[in-house]
């Protein structure tokens, strides 16, 4: 029997990750870190969005009109 192997959460996901787990659209993500509603980072020639603001973004029910 094997062990109980737990992932860790990631740090940072893809675009398109990061669309999934909030159920918006690519697009909606990359509007989202414009706005600075979400934090990037660069990895190489690619974004990443942080994890924990995504979760962030989803407890608080979303972001507002406001700007």
């Amino acid at each position: 029997m094997e062990p109980n192997r737990t992932e860790a959460a990631p740090i940072a996901l893809t675009i398109a990750a990061a669309a999934r787990r909030l159920a918006v659209s690519p697009m909606t993500v990359r509007r989202l870190l414009a706005r600075g509603a979400l934090l990037r980072i660069a990895v190489g020639r690619s974004v990443r969005v942080l994890a924990r603001t995504v979760d962030e973004l989803a407890e608080r029910g979303g972001v507002t009109n406001a700007r």
